[in-house]
């Protein structure tokens, strides 16, 4: 925790730590109260077993009564948007900040479709193969389930009932989550803006630090003009 004023957590994506928002959270600290967290299982939170994206919710929930925080602002990155989402459809939030978010599954391409059924055959087979994600191959099988999950739940519904205003910051070179994807968010939650960041690949607040930090610093002090 670092700063003082209004609480704001900040929610990392897949594979990451809160030392990913080390730089952001400095320049956020100037006005707000910022926690950066490890979710479970990342960083130095150990995990035992697999929980989905609303049971992660619900443990930042327990943090969040704990220290007695009142409708946090929520920002999340990627995977941690995911949470966020969920959270914000569950319980009170001032404003929320979704970064890269994922959060509506996908139809699978032609070609990905035929490789998980090849992947399929051969495991039946006992053949041994390597397939998926980058994130999934250096997964352990606790945290695989847990990607396989979140991958396949779609949030659509949840985004219905968020009701606090919403800034969905893309970069417009994010392969992993494009600003398409961004866009189809934007239509499922009433008060929501997107704001595509030249430039910037999937982790926009690394790649251009000062730019972000004034756009979401403008829609947390709700100077609207500036965004």
């Amino acid at each position: 925790m670092e700063g003082s004023g209004k609480e704001i957590i900040l929610l990392h994506g897949w594979g990451a730590s809160l030392l990913t928002f080390t730089k952001l959270a400095k320049n956020l600290s100037s006005s707000f109260k910022v926690y950066t967290i490890d979710l479970p299982g990342f960083g130095k939170s150990e995990i035992g077993v697999p929980l989905g994206v609303e049971e992660v919710a619900d443990l930042i929930h327990d943090f969040v009564i704990k220290l007695n925080i009142e409708a946090p602002i929520l920002a999340g990155h990627s995977y941690g948007g995911r949470v966020a989402i969920f959270y914000s459809s569950k319980y009170a939030v001032e404003k929320l900040v979704l970064i890269s978010s994922a959060g509506i599954k996908q139809k699978l391409k032609f070609s990905k479709r035929f490789k998980v059924r090849v992947y399929k055959i051969l495991k039946k087979c006992h053949l041994p193969v390597k397939m998926g994600s980058k994130d999934y191959q250096n997964a352990d099988n606790v945290k695989r389930i847990m990607l396989v999950k979140a991958v396949n739940l779609d949030l659509r519904e949840q985004m219905k009932h968020i009701v606090a205003p919403t800034l969905l910051l893309y970069g417009t070179k994010d392969t992993v989550t494009p600003v398409s994807l961004g866009y189809q968010i934007k239509e499922c939650i009433h008060n929501a803006e997107l704001i595509e960041l030249e430039e910037c690949g999937h982790f926009p607040y690394l790649d251009r630090l000062s730019i972000f930090s004034i756009i979401m610093m403008s829609f947390l002090l709700g100077d609207k003009d500036a965004v």
